[in-house]
């Protein structure tokens, strides 16, 4: 596998539909939160907030696109508790107290999840 070092590396390596998807994800999430620094992390593309990462993308060929909430490596994560965050939104599989994933199957699943991610997006940001 590839390491990449730059966001456009790892969208040039993509192929055409994951790349039109990834696009996609990707302005959502910076046109809803401009604060946000992309940056690369586990060879995928990633977002810091206030300094720590809290969001990364796990792309891979023949799976949904996925992307994974975190609180970076300084918080210990539960893996029997409750999420942090009051998430009623029904699309964030959690995984732990600090770690969910959202799962989009294609352009017309993104289009249909947006307004609830881009919901889960503030709360999961605003919490600390």
């Amino acid at each position: 596998m590839k390491a990449y070092k730059t966001i456009q590396e790892f969208m040039d390596d993509l192929d055409k539909s994951k790349r039109t998807e990834v696009q996609m994800l990707r302005r959502l999430i910076t046109d809803t939160h401009p604060e946000l620094t992309e940056h690369i992390k586990w060879n995928s593309p990633s977002y810091l907030y206030e300094g720590e990462d809290r969001i990364t993308f796990n792309v891979r060929d023949k799976s949904p696109l996925m992307i994974i909430l975190h609180m970076g490596a300084t918080r210990t994560e539960d893996r029997t508790a409750a999420p942090i965050v009051n998430d009623t939104s029904g699309i964030v599989e959690w995984k732990s107290d600090t770690r969910g994933v959202v799962s989009f199957a294609g352009l017309d699943d993104i289009e249909n999840k947006r307004k609830l991610f881009t919901e889960v997006l503030g709360r999961w940001l605003a919490t600390t």
